[in-house]
């Protein structure tokens, strides 16, 4: 999202960042456990993503195709495979649980990874019986680590994260805000959501130099 044509058309290395090779995701919070998807979860998913479509919908409409378990199980299976794709890497989907039970509880991840200026975006959801809880911004704090913590230690070693949502959509716009995170794009009329229209693009970033991949927050000042 938001680059310019001339981008597209002329893709650079730039900073030629690589992703670790296979990359690891096991992650955890106070409340949850952040980690690559496994096939045997795809009945649950599957579930999960069936019950929370009206939830979902409009904004994310990639929950209209979950219409099967073996296409959850195929939508599994590309995420996993990604884990060992070096430098053909641009993003992964990973499962939230909760810790006490293990139920499935949302996705999140890391996508549109760019080797020119070693950044990426994330997102995350949750499904709509868990709503309310802080789940999402527990997690996007703890994946925020992830990607910009040093690869040597687990990480990605990427230099910036990016957030991008629907001026629409309010519960997904307060997680990047809760966090700390700098609002850094509005554009007008720039984000179509089937059902609504036109809506605006609102977008967050933050670099690795301001976020403490400890105490999964922003440091203080340094926005």
């Amino acid at each position: 999202m938001t680059r310019c044509a001339s981008e597209l058309a002329f893709p650079s290395r730039g900073l030629a960042w690589r992703a670790p090779d296979p990359i690891s995701v096991a992650l955890e919070t106070e409340r949850l456990t952040i980690r690559s998807y496994r096939l045997e979860d795809a009945p649950e998913v599957f579930r999960v993503i069936a019950d929370s479509r009206e939830h979902l919908l409009p904004w994310m409409p990639w929950a209209s195709g979950h219409t099967s378990v073996e296409f959850t199980s195929k939508y599994l299976a590309e995420q996993m495979l990604a884990r060992g794709s070096g430098p053909a890497f641009t993003g992964i989907g990973i499962g939230i649980f909760e810790k006490d039970g293990g139920a499935f509880v949302g996705g999140t991840g890391v996508h549109d990874a760019r080797a020119d200026t070693a950044s990426c975006e994330t997102g995350y959801w949750i499904r709509h019986d868990r709503v309310g809880r802080g789940y999402a911004t527990e997690a996007c704090g703890r994946v925020l680590s992830w990607a910009l913590g040093d690869q040597d230690a687990g990480g990605l070693g990427l230099r910036r994260v990016r957030v991008y949502c629907s001026s629409g959509n309010l519960a997904s716009a307060r997680v990047p805000e809760k966090l700390g995170l700098t609002p850094e794009v509005r554009q007008r009329d720039d984000y179509y959501i089937e059902g609504i229209g036109p809506t605006d693009r609102l977008g967050w970033g933050v670099m690795a130099n301001e976020w403490d991949t400890t105490r999964h927050s922003i440091i203080p000042g340094s926005a």
